[in-house]
C-alpha cells in the first residue's frame, strides 16, 4: 500500500500468502489507486448510518471488477483474488515521523525499514523541496542553477557517464558564452567611436556591451563550478562559500542592470520623437551619465541581502557526499526578494512594451499635423517601415521576456527533477536579452551599423600595416 502527499491510495502489490525474503519491484500506475467509497455508492446507501453501511461492503469489489482497493473514513477495504473485500480499520491522519525522531524538514514524511529496531530512515519531500533532509526549497522567483541541475549531476563519476541533461547543459552554456562573447566585443568596437555616442542611447549600449561580456563570463565560472564540485573535483571550501555568496548576486545584478539600461535606451527615444529637433543631445549625453551611476548603484542595493543569507551546507546520504549552496529567507525577506525581482523584470519589460506602441503612435500623429491629406493609417504604416530600427529591438526584447515570465509565474516551482528541462531552457533563456545589443540595436540602425563598418575597415587596415 502507498500514500502520496495529497491522501491518494494505491495498492501497490497483493499477496494472500507471506514469502519470506521476497524481493519485489513494482511501478505505481492509475489502476492500482484506492477508490473513495463515495465515489462507489449511491446517496441511499451513503445515508445509512457507519455499521449499516459497511454490511454492503463485500458487494463492492463484485460490482467493481477492476477495483483493487476503497476506502471510507474509518476502514480501507481490500478486494482478494475472490473478489471479496477485506477491510480493517485505518489511520488516514497518520503521522510519518519516524515515532516521534524525524528529522526531515518543510514537511517531508520520515519513514523507517524497522518499526521495532531501525537502522535507515528515509525522508519523502512535497513538491517544491528536495535533499536527504528535505532542506532545500525550490520556491522562488528566480531560480538558480544548484537547483536545476544539481542532483542531476553523479559525484565521483566521469563526465562521459553523466546524464544527457548535464552534457545538453555543458553544450548550450558553451553556446551562449560564444555568442555572447561575440556580441559583446562587437557591441563595444560599434560604440567606441564617437559618433555613436552623440546621445545618452550610445552611453547606455556601451555599458550594456561590457555588461553583457561580464554576464557570460560569470555564468560560465558559475556553471563549471557547479558541475565540478558536484562531481567532486572541486573541493576547495574558500574558493566554494566565495562563489555561493557573491556568483548568484552578481549574475542578477548584471542582467538587471542590462534590463534597465534597454529600458533607458527605450524612454530616450520616446523623448527623441517628442523633441524632435529641440532634442538636447549633450544634455541626453550627460544625464545618461548620471542614470546609469545610479542603476547600478540602486540594483547593488536592492540586492544586497543575497549575500547575507547564504551559506555551504553538506547534504550526507547513504551513498554519496554532496555540497550545497543554500539560501535561507525569512518570510519577510522572502516577499522582499520576490518584490524587488519582479520590479527589475517587469518594469524595463513594461517599457520596452509601451515604447513600440508610443514611438509608433507619436511619430504618425506629428506627421499628419504636416501632411493632413494622408490618412492617419497611411502614416502609421509609413511610420512603421521608417522605424523599424527602433521597433526591432523592443520587440526582440519583449519577445525573449515572455517565456521568463510564464516559466515565472504559472509552474511556480521545480516540483521535481522531471521538470529540469523546462527550468533550463527558462534560465538559459533570461541570458538571451542581454547578448542581443548587437543583433537588436546594431544591425537595425544605419547609424550604428556604418560605425561598425569603419571600425572593421579600421581594423583590417592596421593589421594590414602590421603585416607588412
Amino acid at each position: 500500500m502507498a500514500e502520496l502527499f495529497n491522501k491518494t491510495y494505491y495498492l501497490l502489490v497483493l499477496r494472500e500468502k507471506f514469502i519470506e525474503s521476497e524481493y519485489i519491484q513494482t511501478e505505481l500506475i492509475s489502476n492500482q489507486r484506492c477508490a473513495s467509497i463515495h465515489d462507489l455508492l449511491n446517496k441511499t446507501f451513503l445515508s445509512y448510518s457507519r455499521l449499516h453501511r459497511i454490511k454492503y461492503y463485500p458487494l463492492v469489489c463484485r460490482q467493481y471488477q477492476q477495483l483493487r482497493c476503497f476506502y471510507d473514513e474509518y476502514y480501507m477495504c481490500i478486494c482478494d483474488l475472490d473478489r471479496f473485500s477485506n477491510c480493517f480499520i485505518f489511520e488516514h491522519n497518520q503521522s510519518y515521523d519516524c515515532q516521534g525522531y524525524s528529522d526531515c524538514k518543510n514537511g517531508g514524511q520520515c519513514f523507517q525499514d524497522s518499526v521495532t529496531c531501525s537502522s535507515v530512515s528515509v525522508c519523502v519531500c512535497p513538491d517544491c523541496y528536495y535533499g536527504t533532509k528535505c532542506q532545500f526549497s525550490t520556491r522562488s522567483f528566480i531560480l538558480s542553477l544548484d537547483y536545476i541541475l544539481g542532483y542531476h549531476i553523479k559525484p565521483n563519476i566521469s563526465f562521459l557517464r553523466q546524464p544527457l541533461i548535464v552534457k545538453m547543459s555543458v553544450a548550450f552554456t558553451t553556446i551562449i558564452f560564444t555568442f555572447g562573447l561575440i556580441n559583446g566585443i562587437l557591441s563595444i568596437l560599434t560604440f567606441r567611436l564617437k559618433k555613436t555616442r552623440d546621445t545618452g542611447c550610445g552611453f547606455y549600449l556601451l555599458v550594456s556591451s561590457w555588461i553583457s561580456i561580464s554576464v557570460v563570463i560569470v555564468l560560465i565560472i558559475k556553471f563549471w563550478q557547479l558541475v565540478l564540485s558536484q562531481m567532486a573535483i572541486l573541493t576547495n571550501r574558500l574558493f566554494l562559500t566565495s562563489n555561493c555568496i557573491l556568483l548568484d548576486m552578481i549574475l542578477q545584478v548584471l542582467l538587471a542592470s542590462n534590463d534597465w539600461l534597454y529600458g533607458c535606451v527605450s524612454i530616450e527615444r520616446i523623448f527623441t520623437v517628442i523633441k524632435s529637433v529641440n532634442f538636447n543631445k549633450f544634455k541626453s549625453k550627460q544625464i545618461a551619465k548620471w542614470i546609469i551611476s545610479s542603476i547600478i548603484l540602486f540594483i547593488l542595493i536592492t540586492h544586497i541581502h543575497i549575500p547575507l543569507h547564504r551559506h555551504l551546507i553538506d547534504d550526507i546520504d547513504n551513498d554519496e557526499q554532496r555540497i550545497w549552496c543554500l539560501v535561507q529567507y525569512s518570510s519577510s525577506i522572502n516577499i522582499f526578494n520576490t518584490f524587488i525581482t519582479l520590479v527589475h523584470f517587469l518594469i524595463p519589460f513594461i517599457i520596452n512594451l509601451t515604447s513600440i506602441i508610443f514611438i509608433i503612435i507619436l511619430i504618425a500623429r506629428s506627421r499628419l499635423v504636416l501632411q493632413p491629406k494622408i490618412s492617419f493609417k497611411k502614416h502609421l504604416i509609413l511610420q512603421l517601415k521608417q522605424n523599424k530600427h527602433h521597433l526591432i529591438a523592443s520587440c526582440v526584447l519583449v519577445f525573449l521576456a515572455v517565456p521568463r515570465l510564464i516559466i515565472s509565474f504559472i509552474t511556480g516551482c521545480m516540483k521535481s527533477p522531471s521538470n529540469s528541462w523546462l527550468f533550463l531552457f527558462g534560465y538559459l533563456i533570461s541570458f538571451l536579452p542581454s547578448m542581443m545589443t548587437f543583433i537588436a540595436y546594431v544591425l537595425p540602425s544605419k547609424l550604428y551599423t556604418d560605425a561598425f563598418k569603419i571600425v572593421i575597415k579600421q581594423i583590417i587596415q592596421r593589421f594590414i600595416i602590421h603585416i607588412n
